[in-house]
């Protein structure tokens, strides 16, 4: 009964060892983003709608800077001042503001995972492997709450610089979209007006307020 009971104490050790260690690595992660004055990623989205057998990639650039960012795609520009956001179709003759949740972001940009991890997720370390000569760390994201359009995170983290190198969403509705990120450049400074829509640069827009 002993030896049972301790090896239920050791597993049970181990488990939460490794739920911290996720976590330790992603507060290392968060921190980086934080504090840098803003990066410029270039990247790849490719897309698997396994429901309709289809899939699809497409590249983009990327400004971030703490929580907020510009994602550009040839579908379109997205911006993110840290509670605002702004969609515009590329060609079209509106864009769409509102006021997007945690994991609507995340869908969208790398950085926004970073405000949800510390609570509503279960966290695991997948452990480490080695991509184009690095080291990365393995992370899973589970989603605590039922009614997620997500079924899960995969995150792949440089391990020498705490920067991500890829993020895997798997959804639900079977539409699976994996963000490999190609390069990830620091900047000096980002002005703030970066993030924000400016209507005098799309003057023949109009702003649709879904807020």
């Amino acid at each position: 009964m002993k030896a049972r009971l301790l090896f239920l104490f050791i597993f049970i050790s181990a488990q939460i060892a490794v739920a911290q260690n996720a976590k330790d690595i992603l507060d290392k992660v968060a921190t980086t983003y934080k504090q840098s004055p803003g990066f410029i990623l270039s990247f790849t989205i490719n897309t698997n709608d396994i429901a309709n057998k289809t899939t699809y990639s497409h590249d983009g650039t990327a400004h971030i800077k703490g929580n907020k960012f510009k994602i550009q795609v040839p579908d379109g520009i997205t911006w993110f001042d840290g509670k605002t956001q702004w969609v515009y179709m590329t060609g079209g003759d509106e864009v769409n503001v509102s006021n997007p949740t945690g994991e609507e972001l995340a869908a969208i940009s790398p950085v926004a995972l970073l405000n949800l991890y510390k609570s509503g997720f279960k966290l695991k370390n997948k452990g480490e492997k080695t991509e184009n000569g690095k080291k990365v760390y393995l992370i899973e994201m589970i989603p605590e709450k039922k009614g997620s359009d997500v079924e899960k995170f995969d995150l792949k983290i440089d391990k020498a610089s705490n920067l991500f190198t890829s993020i895997s969403i798997y959804q639900k509705d079977k539409v699976n979209n994996q963000l490999i990120i190609k390069s990830t450049k620091e900047q000096s400074s980002i002005d703030d007006k970066v993030f924000t829509f400016n209507q005098n640069d799309y003057p023949d827009v109009e702003v649709i307020d879904l807020r």
